[in-house]
């Protein structure tokens, strides 16, 4: 009985023993997915340099820097920049952990040159940037230490330009330098239009600015904009340059571009404003005008077919012939009956209280051929439209603009009927029945600007009221005598409720239009000043400000 026991025992044991070795068997049988640790954030970092960075006495011809880790060269085309220019760019290549610069000329005596590498090395695991690392060396005994800074903006607007190719030239350069050679020294703007040069000699120097579009370091013309300091750089002042970027008038005038855009009206594009058109002759000729800034020409004409020949006649070059392809015969006597007025107004659900209900011809008509007796507006009172007497306002002869005149009040619904033919040229082109609903603003809702402005000179102006959104609200002039003050007040009423700024533009020419610049007649953009602080306008409160411009 008792061995009966102790073999039972036993085998619990034996039990127990194999159950603990299964359930550790099937822990240790467990998948555990492997880690890597934390993610590599740290950009690539130099160990070596074969020579030393800012060595003196340079001769080498390849330049070697070991990493860190294994790194990678992105976008080194635009992003590597040497100065003072080689005639041959340095071949530069990531060999596993080391960047590899090899020369192919000899370099300038005595001169401090600088590899600037922008974002241009990464590492390969990560892709973590090293930002602007730069090597620097001189091949003489010096590491020149002198710098020019400053910004480049926009002449018009006075905005940042960013990544924007800034140069310095020889101060023996002529101006069209920038046409045929690579300045000696460059870099680019950053995201605040702001740049620096160092490492620079104890010389003078012609700096240009240039919007590089084509990215071959020279200047296009007025395909591109540039800036110029009229001054040539003296480095050891090391005076903040700010350089006005603008882009020139082109210098040859030619038409870009011409087409049918409806029936019976041409467009005739050009490349620049034309200010020398004598006039212009074409079968079939309506009329013609221009638009605001004189650089297409509208030509309207009739009874004519497939080709519209054009002669554009100047004060003083020989004349242009256009050929204008215009709808056959056939395709017009099929739209025939489409021929119409179309009118396009300053109506939409509203119209400010202060204005005219203005209209838009699509083709031009005699004024006399709009009858007025086809036309009807009508005034809401007490929910009854009644009648109200009103004009067109329109000039003599042919005509593609007319206004209605009228007792119009601030918050009041008006209705205003074109019946069918109200203008009709007799033969071919009316007019579809139209109707318009508004109502005119509420007088209440508008503000007023009394801006007081002292000028720095006596000179005319052009002062620009703009809204948040940059859009010129209301332009005027300013004229000084000289025995006026510098001190002008100026009004702005009916204004909607925002924040606005105001820009002047130093008018020099009096022409009443900001002028652009010119490089070889060394002539800068107009000056143009800015409020850098809003002003805010409330609903039905008049606002005083003042502006002492500098």
């Amino acid at each position: 009985m008792y061995k009966k026991s102790l073999s039972l025992s036993k085998k619990m044991r034996n039990l127990l023993l194999y159950s603990c070795l299964i359930f550790i068997a099937s822990r240790c049988a467990q998948i555990t997915p492997l880690t890597g640790g934390k993610k590599d954030t740290t950009a690539p970092k130099p160990l070596s340099f074969k020579p030393e960075n800012f060595s003196l006495d340079f001769q080498s011809k390849i330049i070697e820097i070991d990493f860190d880790e294994y790194i990678v060269l992105k976008d080194i085309q635009n992003q590597f920049i040497i100065t003072p220019q080689t005639k041959e760019v340095p071949i530069v290549e990531a060999v596993g952990k080391k960047l590899k610069i090899t020369f192919n000329e000899l370099l300038l005596p005595n001169t401090t040159y600088k590899l600037s590498f922008g974002n241009t090395i990464y590492d390969v695991n990560e892709s973590n940037l090293l930002t602007n690392f730069e090597y620097v060396f001189s091949t003489g005994k010096n590491i020149d230490s002198l710098k020019v800074e400053g910004r480049v903006l926009n002449a018009y607007n006075l905005k940042p330009e960013p990544q924007t190719l800034v140069g310095l030239y020889a101060k023996s350069s002529n101006d069209s330098v920038v046409y045929n050679e690579k300045p000696l020294y460059i870099t680019k703007t950053n995201e605040n239009g702001d740049f620096k040069f160092d490492y620079l000699p104890n010389t003078l120097y012609k700096i240009v600015a240039i919007k590089d579009e084509n990215k071959n370091l020279l200047y296009d013309g007025s395909e591109e904009q540039i800036a110029f300091h009229n001054e040539l750089l003296e480095t050891k002042k090391a005076e903040a340059v700010d350089l006005m970027l603008f882009k020139e008038i082109p210098s040859k005038s030619f038409i870009k571009k011409n087409s049918s855009i409806e029936l019976g009206k041409a467009l005739i594009i050009f490349n620049k404003s034309q200010d020398d058109i004598k006039d212009m002759i074409a079968n079939g000729l309506v009329t013609y005008n221009f638009n605001s800034q004189k650089d297409s020409l509208t030509i309207y004409y009739e009874n004519k077919y497939d080709t519209l020949e054009t002669y554009i006649n100047y004060h003083h070059k020989k004349a242009d012939t256009v050929y204008v392809n215009i709808p056959s015969k056939n395709n017009i006597l099929k739209r025939k009956a489409t021929l119409k007025y179309v009118l396009n107004s300053n109506l939409n659900s509203e119209l400010p209280y202060y204005t005219l209900p203005t209209f838009q011809l699509n083709f031009p008509i005699q004024s006399e051929w709009i009858d007025s007796t086809m036309i009807e507006l009508n005034e809401k009172v007490n929910e009854t439209w009644n009648k109200l007497s009103f004009s067109v306002l329109k000039d003599k002869g042919l005509i593609t603009t007319f206004k209605i005149k009228a007792n119009f009040k601030s918050d009041i619904n008006y209705q205003l009927k074109f019946k069918k033919g109200a203008l009709n040229n007799k033969i071919d082109r009316e007019n579809d029945s139209l109707v318009y609903l508004f109502a005119t603003t509420d007088a209440e809702n508008y503000a007023k600007l009394n801006l007081t402005m002292y000028f720095p000179k006596k000179e005319n102006y052009m002062v620009l009221l703009l809204n948040e959104k940059g859009v010129v609200v209301e332009k005027r002039y300013v004229e000084f005598s000289l025995n006026s003050t510098s001190e002008k007040k100026i009004e702005f009423d009916n204004l909607i409720a925002g924040n606005y700024f105001v820009k002047v533009v130093e008018d020099v020419n009096k022409n009443r239009d900001f002028d652009t610049g010119d490089l070889l007649f060394r002539k800068q953009p107009e000056r143009v000043y800015f409020n850098k602080v809003p002003i805010k306008l409330l609903s039905g409160w008049e606002i005083l400000n003042e502006w002492i411009i500098k």
